[in-house]
């Protein structure tokens, strides 16, 4: 089982059509969903559709009852009654459940992994310098050989699942498209914030870096990042000491504060605080609070 073999395994834009005909018409028996999708039109390919199903009930977002497929809750109320509200909240949901530990609990292992291909994959791309890394699918196969401890326990398992890492981040908010395609988890972090602040309005700085790897594995600190980072080889890839912030993090932690979703202070009275990370490794800032000015929420 797998995320990244979009051959095999289903395609976001095929999730997409899924969620908003279940939204739009209610639970439907299987056959008829898939030809409401579009399975029985000349020129689509249904085994697109029925990948895409079974792939995503495996985890967790679809499910059946009394042989009808319905999405599962709480993620059907997420979404709302409204089939134009599923592309702006659906990749939220996805992410949460694609980050989900009961999702990654085979973090290592090629068969019956779930999520964990795209966990690891994520959690590499994130721990690498952005401002330097070639993402070219050559050179990031390349680039994963070089850093691995066991060779025999790959963050990617071939180069085929490269395009679909890829593809993923873009979808779930970890990068974004361009020339060059660039590691950016902005968006995943922004749409996060309700999350990560919860009650609170404000955060020191080293809480906020917790809090984010606490909802977002991958980032800085998170589970899934820890074990990637444990693979790699200290003299093939910087490892950030305590207290600096991967450049990944900080180019979104960055941009929030220019957006006007979060304000970031360094106040001199402060105990404890984090230094962002930019070009070349300098050290960007030092910052000691956060706080909240504004959260996309799900509903």
């Amino acid at each position: 089982m797998s995320v990244l073999n979009q051959a095999s395994d289903g395609l976001f834009n095929v999730l997409i059509v899924l969620a908003r005909a279940l939204i739009r018409f209610g639970p439907h028996p299987r056959e008829e969903l898939l030809a409401a999708c579009g399975g029985d039109v000349q020129g689509v390919d249904p085994g697109h559709l029925t990948r895409t199903l079974n792939r995503w009930t495996e985890l967790g977002l679809f499910g059946t009852d009394g042989g009808m497929v319905v999405m599962c809750e709480p993620f059907r109320s997420a979404l709302n009654k409204s089939a134009d509200d599923v592309e702006d909240r659906l990749p939220r949901i996805v992410r949460t459940i694609a980050l989900a530990p009961q999702n990654n609990a085979r973090l290592w292992e090629s068969e019956e992994s779930k999520s964990a291909d795209l966990s690891r994959g994520i959690a590499w791309m994130l721990a690498q310098d952005v401002y330097t890394i070639d993402t070219t699918v050559d050179r990031l196969a390349e680039l994963e050989a070089h850093q691995l401890i066991d060779r025999g326990r790959p963050i990617v398992q071939n180069n085929t699942r490269w395009n679909g890492l890829r593809t993923w981040m873009v979808y779930l908010g970890f990068a974004r498209h361009g020339t060059p395609w660039t590691i950016d988890p902005t968006v995943a972090v922004r749409d996060s914030l309700a999350e990560i602040f919860g009650p609170n309005q404000q955060l020191t700085a080293p809480a906020f870096v917790e809090r984010v790897a606490a909802v977002l594995p991958v980032m800085d600190g998170g589970l899934y990042r820890a074990e990637v980072e444990g693979a790699l080889k200290d003299a093939a890839w910087f490892r950030m000491r305590p207290g600096l912030i991967s450049t990944s993090l900080s180019r979104a932690i960055q941009r929030l504060d220019r957006e006007g979703y979060i304000l970031v202070e360094q106040r001199s009275d402060a105990e404890g605080s984090v230094t962002l990370t930019g070009y070349d490794q300098r050290q960007w800032r030092d910052i000691t609070h956060v706080s909240l000015k504004y959260a996309k929420r799900a509903s």
